[in-house]
């Protein structure tokens, strides 16, 4: 499969995890670079990553936008291997959603800090703050609940929650130790070596 992404992006990184997990061999184009934009806005209009091309069974490839439908890509050809299938899609589906919608608020407080535009006393980034605090709020709740890891395991829910987590630390863009059994899950897959072969770099 080749990949368009970078080595920082938590989408790719999604991506790169289940990859590892199924033996699925992952040729990344690194698109942090010139020439990888050249060669993602060569393959999608929405210049977006991640975005993959995969091979199909008559031969041909097909490109796939978006990390949801790479990882549904995988998991349909490949099974789900040692990860955690679904317990309840809908749900999980849910609490996917809160994640994605969490990181992009940290998104924008990046991309205003790279861009050198202030984040203190801004209304816009103050609303993202705030989004951010509810959505992890949230998301506390349910861990504490048992929300994450029914019957063990990690599948692509707790695998959303690892990723933000981590990429909220390395850009510095939310203190993540507030929320305890969210830091739980993380701590508990830890060890893994998929997950700690595709860390952001230092």
């Amino acid at each position: 499969m080749k990949l368009y992404g970078s080595f920082t992006s938590p989408y790719v990184r999604r991506v790169r995890v289940v990859a590892a997990e199924l033996g699925v061999s992952v040729d990344l184009v690194n698109t942090a670079t010139d020439e990888g934009q050249a060669a993602l806005r060569a393959v999608t209009p929405i210049w977006k990553v991640p975005v993959a091309e995969v091979d199909v069974p008559d031969g041909g490839r097909r490109v796939i936008f978006d990390s949801h439908a790479i990882l549904d890509w995988l998991t349909a050809v490949h099974g789900f291997g040692p990860l955690r299938p679904p317990a309840d899609p809908w749900r999980e589906r849910n609490l996917s959603n809160a994640i994605d919608a969490a990181l992009e608020s940290g998104l924008e407080l990046a991309y205003l800090r790279r861009d050198g535009l202030p984040t203190e006393g801004n209304a816009f980034a103050d609303r993202q703050r705030a989004r951010i605090a509810s959505i992890f709020g949230w998301l506390e709740r349910e861990a504490s609940g048992g929300g994450f890891s029914p019957g063990g395991g990690l599948g692509l829910t707790e695998l959303a929650l690892i990723t933000a987590l981590d990429w909220m630390t390395f850009r510095d863009v939310y203190k993540v130790a507030a929320h305890p059994a969210l830091v739980a899950v993380r701590a508990a897959h830890e060890g893994r070596s998929s997950l700690k072969t595709t860390l952001p770099p230092a």
